[in-house]
Formats: C-alpha cells, structure tokens, sequence
C-alpha cells in the first residue's frame, strides 16, 4: 500500500516551469500564423433573430476542427461567448446562453466529439507525450486562440466584450489561451484542471491524470520525460500572465480535479479574480446544483462586464 501524503498548500507548491517555457510558446504562437485561418460556414438552422452555423475551421499543423456559432441576425453589439468542453466531451449547441443575449462561439477541441483524428489508445492526453513539441495539448490550446479569431471575424463588430468560459479541461484551455493570446475580456471557468502536475498526480483518482498515473506505471523509464513534457501545459505556470479579470470556481471534493491543484492555479494569478468555492465538483453528490449560481455569476459578469464581489 503507498504511503499517505501530506497535504502541501498551494503557497508550498513547487511548480516545475521549464527554462524555455516562453521560448516555446512564443515560437508556437509564430508557427501557428504559418497555418492559414481558413473556415467554413454552414447554417445549419434559425430560431427567431438567432442563427446557428456550423463552423469547420484549419488549426495547429493544419488539423481541421469543428464547431459552430449561435449568431443574432441583427447590429446590435453583445457579449460574445468562446468555450470548449470536459475531457472526453463534445459542445453542446447552448441555444439558452444565446437567448440571455450573447453570441456563442463553441468547438469541439482536436481528438474530441466532431473534431475526430486519431488519438492514444491509453488516452488522449498521452498522445505525443513523448515532446512537448508533438503533444496533443500544443495543438489543443492552439484550438482556442485559433478558435477565437474566427469566432471574432464571424461576429465582426457585433461583439461588446469577449469572455472565454470553459469548465474541468476547457476552464483549463481558456486560462492557457488567455494567457498566450491576451484576447479575452473575461475569464469564467469551473475545477480548470491541468494544474500543479506533479501535486496532482498523487491527488487524481480518474480522468485524465489518472490515464497519465496508469501509463506511468507500466512504462516507469519514461516517467521523468512524461512529466518534462507536462510541464509546459501546467495551467499553474500560465496563471501569473493572465491579466483580465477572472471568476474561478473550486469543488472542496473532487477526484478528477482535486481542489487543491485548484487553488494552485489561484495562488499564481495576478489579475483582478475571485474565487467561488462549492462542496463537489465532478461528482453525483446533489450539491453539484450550487454550480447553477457559479453559471448565474459568470453570466451576468459577461452581460455586465463587471467582476463578481464578495
């Protein structure tokens, strides 16, 4: 039986952050301009003054992903809402948020739901684990910044504010985006996860972390590589250049995103936030529906473009 850990505060976390961690994304950032922003639009259906496109768009290394726009048929600036799904999810069209008054920009991120290409038989974020240079998360994140200037073309000068949302996997996509593009408004996101990799791997119990623990013990050789490669998508490491202001959301009791490589994410961030806390997270406990104020908060942060207080 392994030993029990000591719990470590997030102000004690030691983050590994590779000396060329900005080296490399800047040279990502100027790789991903040489693949063309090219994108098509279908519509796909109306629903009074709302019209849904789907969206087909060329990203990192020339991959094609999928999603769509909820778009008012009208001139009339609204906030304009990007997102990405859970790990192992797909977008749900959010014809609701659209209603309330946005515009909504959703896709399907490399590997996922209607973005289909050939992923790791032991979990997708173990493919091209073996770099940083080939992961599937250089691409991933290049999704949303890519995402972002097609959503921001399509909706052209009918945007008031731009606010980047996502939840689990995608809060952890919006907070890298953000951190690189600086194109964000906003920030909203519930349980990001990805952070603290080395805390969390003695945390995770399912999910993408422990596809990477399970990996890790049948291959021990490549354990240190694994984890060098991960470091460079340490959600923690991109926090501090986040600047626009930011609601994060915390579950107290979480296996898949434990709360405290959370609050490690927090403890780096720099810019105007706050911070909601709520008893679970990614569970079946009937507490989860406290969530249903975080969504009211960050919904009203879009349409207002005002930070929640205390």
């Amino acid at each position: 039986m392994p030993k029990p850990t000591t719990p470590v505060s997030a102000e004690k976390a030691i983050l590994d952050k590779p000396e060329d961690f900005d080296a490399f994304w800047n040279n990502t950032l100027s790789t991903l301009n040489n693949y063309t922003a090219e994108h098509e639009k279908t519509l796909q259906e109306k629903r009074g003054g709302i019209q849904n496109y789907t969206i087909d768009v060329n990203s990192w290394n020339n991959t094609g992903i999928r999603g769509y726009c909820l778009h008012w048929d009208d001139s009339q600036a609204r906030p304009l809402l990007i997102f990405t799904h859970g790990y192992n999810g797909k977008c749900d069209v959010q014809w609701q948020w659209a209603e309330m008054g946005f515009n909504v920009f959703g896709f399907d991120t490399r590997g996922f739901g209607r973005s289909v290409i050939p992923i790791h038989k032991d979990g997708w974020i173990l493919t091209g684990i073996e770099s940083p240079e080939n992961s599937i998360l250089r691409g991933a994140i290049c999704d949303y910044i890519r995402a972002t200037e097609i959503a921001r073309e399509i909706t052209q000068a009918c945007t008031s504010r731009t606010l980047y949302y996502g939840y689990s996997f995608g809060g952890a996509m919006a907070l890298m985006a953000e951190s690189l593009n600086q194109s964000a408004d906003m920030v909203a996101v519930g349980v990001p996860s990805l952070g603290w990799m080395a805390g969390r791997r003695k945390l995770v119990k399912l999910g993408s972390g422990d596809e990477i623990n399970r990996y890790i013990r049948q291959h021990k050789e490549q354990e240190e590589n694994i984890m060098h490669t991960l470091s460079y998508f340490d959600t923690a490491n991109f926090a501090p250049a986040i600047k626009k202001p930011t609601l994060i959301g915390i579950g107290l009791k979480d296996i898949v995103v434990p709360a405290e490589t959370v609050q490690v994410i927090c403890t780096h961030l720099h810019c105007p936030h706050m911070i909601r806390k709520f008893p679970y997270s990614h569970s079946n406990q009937p507490e989860e529906k406290l969530w249903q104020n975080f969504d009211k908060e960050w919904q009203e942060m879009a349409l207002t473009g005002l930070l929640p207080q205390n």
